[in-house]
């Protein structure tokens, strides 16, 4: 008789046999396959064998019909229903603050051997552990999870599921530093998001991304291009909170074109806009955000002042439910507070801790700590450590794809040199 094997359902099975007999996946594989075959099987992405079922029914003692039956629709059914008790089970940890057990808790879901009745919930699951792993500021293990969502059947057959894959990718490789990998996943949830209508939410949001992504890698020729575009429809996004988000993006733009005044009604616009109780991550990082884009741009006396009343309230909210990351960034945009109120010292202190941490991946964040910390020692009358932290800076940036901090950080350490350089010289 003919015996085969049906997956997901075999793997599962295979799983569920092994752990009630105590045994680990090398005592199961033995010199036959290795321990990443049986891995592989039982998650349901490798087929198996009847020969291979048959030596491993042998091994855990059951015969091999037990084995290799197909299910039922009871089955499938009474399946679905455990996974979907499982997830909400993980939201409601999410809800109640308990973050790390509900990670621990999607990530099993979203391992989890599926078939077609069961794909949509493994789905969520995935996406809501890749939502929960960006709150917490586990930014290069979301990405991992986004990626192969990515390359998930069901993702790739929906128009709205792959746009918004491809806008958390490109929202993922910003937030880490990594400006020009952002405005190519941008660009391709752009794409993804042409079919859908114009204030759609899926669509709006990967539009912001892009724009965001324009800005930070320097292509300001695109920003305006898109800037503009996203100006005719901002105000018919129905999401309140998505509307204010477009608002601070646009005010961004309008600073990095130099329209001042612009920006700072862009940026009020979405204060009044953004709602704290919806999102207090959010809110906080638009704010932080708002403070060193006014720093950044905003040549008026009244802008130092209105940076540190946007970062205050930036602290109040991060240091309640910031990740490292968001409060490394806080650390940041207080040192260029410092220098804007010349006060050299204070920023390098702050600044120095952070240049001389080992970075878990090279990011354009270390290049503007490098850039800051440049200004800083400059500004402190030490200019061979100037110097160096300037050409530090460009490389980092230059790597990492961010070219207008890049060009900035050259520019600089040419007109310092020009300065210092003897007359006639």
């Amino acid at each position: 008789m003919n015996h085969t094997t049906h997956q997901p359902a075999f793997g599962r099975r295979l799983r569920q046999l092994r752990l009630q007999r105590g045994m680990s996946q090398a005592e199961l594989a033995r010199d036959e396959v290795s321990a990443s075959y049986i891995s592989l099987v039982e998650c349901g992405r490798r087929p198996c064998n009847e020969a291979m079922a048959a030596l491993f029914a042998k091994r855990l003692e059951v015969s091999l019909e037990a084995l290799t039956a197909a299910e039922g629709p009871e089955q499938h059914r009474s399946r679905r229903l455990d996974l979907t008790g499982r997830l909400l089970t993980a939201r409601a940890l999410r809800r109640d603050g308990d973050l790390d057990t509900a990670v621990e808790r999607l990530r099993l879901l979203a391992h989890e051997p599926v078939g077609p009745a069961e794909e949509d919930v493994a789905w969520e699951a995935a996406w809501e552990l890749s939502e929960v792993q960006e709150t917490l500021g586990r930014l290069a293990e979301q990405h991992i999870v986004l990626d192969r969502l990515a390359d998930v059947p069901l993702t790739q057959e929906s128009a709205r599921l792959s746009v918004r894959v491809s806008t958390a990718l490109s929202r993922n490789r910003r937030r880490r530093g990594r400006p020009g990998e952002a405005v190519r996943a941008g660009e391709r949830a752009v794409t993804a998001a042409a079919g859908l209508p114009q204030a759609e939410h899926e669509r709006v949001a990967a539009h912001l991304e892009l724009l965001l992504g324009y800005g930070e890698s320097g292509e300001l020729d695109n920003a305006e291009r898109l800037a503009a575009s996203l100006e005719k429809i901002v105000e018919d996004v129905p999401s309140r909170q998505l509307r204010g988000l477009v608002q601070s993006g646009l005010s961004s733009t309008c600073f990095l074109l130099g329209r001042v005044p612009d920006g700072v009604r862009w940026h009020e616009r979405s204060l009044t806009c953004l709602r704290p109780e919806a999102d207090l991550s959010a809110w906080a990082r638009v704010c932080l955000a708002s403070a060193v884009r006014r720093m950044d741009h905003d040549p008026s006396p009244a802008a130092p002042d209105a940076a540190a009343a946007l970062l205050a309230r930036a602290r109040q909210a991060l240091e309640l439910i910031g990740s490292p990351r968001d409060l490394r960034d806080l650390a940041v945009g207080e040192a260029q507070l410092a220098l804007c109120r010349r006060e050299p010292d204070s920023a390098l202190g702050l600044l120095e801790p952070l240049v001389a941490e080992t970075a878990p991946e090279p990011s354009a964040d270390e290049g503007v700590c490098l850039l800051l910390a440049a200004r800083a020692h400059r500004m402190a009358g030490d200019p061979p450590r100037a110097q160096e932290r300037y050409r530090e800076a460009a490389r980092t940036l230059d790597d990492m794809g961010a070219y207008r901090r890049s060009a900035q950080a050259w520019r600089e350490l040419s007109d310092m040199l020009a300065a210092d350089r003897p007359d006639g010289a």
